[in-house]
């Protein structure tokens, strides 16, 4: 495996060589890419085909993760456990005139008009993440203001193989939906990576020091955060 470093995000990819004439991009199950080459192609000539195709890649990653977390088949029904912000919540189903979620304690209660269930709860997380997430982003940006030039731009939606990813050049944030599940520990810990790589766009060792500057405890929350990962299930 090769890796190179694109829109500050580290992508790693699969070089085969093969008897063909050109050089074939294609991004595998479980989001890996793969390039075929012939064999007189050097390795760093394909490093710079990635740089000089870096916008046409990125968004080929994107679609393929945005296709591949859809997939994600999920049943809620009455008495299942969903979450936000960390808290488990109970579904409890209603039959109403009209669609509403409403929380009542530990219980997420879903009015349904006979629309599915699992979707009225995704749009209800659609809104918590426009409502509440920014507002972490925000906190985060006041920690980093004297680092960078001014707040990025902030997008949510889901993505099956990273919490989150930053356009350094564009100041753009983009930040995996299902977060909204999360303790807000770890929400800060996700924006406080990213923020991170707009001064470090790698992961090298320059990376986490400096990370650790602003969050001292950031190794124990990404493990926290592959923790909680395994008990909350992405619907």
């Amino acid at each position: 495996m090769r890796k190179i470093l694109l829109s500050g995000r580290e992508i790693e990819y699969e070089l085969e060589y093969k008897n063909v004439k050109n050089i074939n991009l294609r991004v595998r199950a479980g989001g890996v890419i793969h390039v075929s080459a012939n064999k007189r192609v050097d390795p760093e000539y394909v490093d710079r085909l990635f740089k000089i195709r870096e916008a046409e890649i990125m968004k080929l990653l994107e679609r393929f993760e945005s296709h591949e977390a859809e997939k994600v088949p999920v049943k809620v029904e009455d008495g299942s456990v969903v979450y936000l912000l960390g808290k488990p919540l109970t579904v409890k189903l209603e039959k109403a005139a009209s669609n509403m979620v409403t929380i009542d304690g530990d219980d997420l209660i879903v009015y349904s008009a006979g629309s599915s269930v699992s979707a009225i709860i995704n749009a209800w997380y659609d809104h918590q993440c426009k409502r509440v997430l920014p507002a972490y982003g925000h906190l985060m940006y006041e920690r980093f203001k004297n680092y960078v030039s001014h707040e990025p731009d902030y997008s949510f939606k889901k993505m099956k193989s990273r919490w989150g990813s930053c356009n350094p050049r564009k100041y753009r944030m983009s930040i995996n939906r299902e977060l909204i599940k999360y303790d807000e520990r770890l929400i800060e810990f996700v924006f406080c990576h990213e923020y991170s790589h707009f001064i470090h766009q790698d992961h090298s060792p320059s990376f986490y020091n400096f990370m650790t500057g602003i969050m001292p405890d950031h190794r124990k929350r990404k493990e926290e955060l592959k923790a909680a990962a395994k008990i909350i299930s992405q619907m």
